[in-house]
């Protein structure tokens, strides 16, 4: 595989794992909930010297406040690419989908020939440990775990962040929403598929999440 400019200049983290997070045992899932935890500052690091350079701004200004979000995603939206989706890959998609109408299968297809690329994935994974940390660092009542079960559990196995409460009165009782960090770090960038991303998109999903912590330690 042919690497891009942007992959050449920075330095992956690959992930210690071979199967998907719902295949892993609590034993496994601990492990690598501690091998994440443990890169958070290596990682979040990195990316800040990244950043700071290649914006010409100093490091400091990447401090882990909601603000900073808009440079790294400044930088960010500078980098992202989006590569093309495999023929083997959109194949089984068809295979996956036969039986449905044909129009709806043309859809989904046409819905997945583009994708992030493994370059922009890694980027992403290393912004999610930067918002977690913002997160960690700024309010006292989260603090991290891990849900084993029920395996159908979006975040099942993976690194969560807890002590939001959504206390809408529509619901009968407050709403506990958990975050799981890289997965927030990607939602704004579904906005390159459609070219409507903007450098305060991550600041603004973040924005959401912090109107869930409990007022008392805002």
């Amino acid at each position: 595989m042919k690497l891009s400019e942007n992959m050449k200049n920075y330095i992956p983290l690959p992930i210690p794992l071979n199967k998907p997070f719902s295949e892993l045992s609590k034993k496994e899932a601990d492990e690598y909930y501690n091998w994440f935890l443990t890169h958070i500052d290596e990682r979040t690091d990195y990316l800040r010297e990244k950043v700071s350079t290649s914006l010409n701004i100093s490091i400091v200004c990447l401090d882990f406040s909601l603000e900073s979000l808009k440079l790294i995603w400044k930088w960010f939206l500078q980098v992202a690419e989006i590569s093309k989706v495999p023929k083997s890959v959109l194949k089984e998609i068809k295979k996956s989908l036969r039986g449905q109408p044909q129009s709806l299968v043309d859809h989904m297809v046409e819905q997945q020939k583009e994708g992030l690329s493994v370059f922009t994935e890694y980027v992403l994974r290393d912004i999610g440990m930067y918002l977690a940390k913002m997160f960690i660092a700024n309010y006292p009542c989260l603090y991290w775990t891990v849900i084993n079960n029920p395996k159908s559990y979006i975040s099942v196995n993976e690194p969560i962040i807890m002590g939001f409460i959504d206390d809408d009165p529509s619901y009968p009782k407050p709403f506990r929403p958990d975050l799981e960090p890289i997965s927030l770090a990607r939602n704004p960038a579904m906005n390159l598929f459609d070219n409507t991303q903007q450098e305060n998109d991550l600041y603004d999903w973040a924005l959401k999440w912090i109107q869930w912590i409990p007022n008392e330690t805002v």
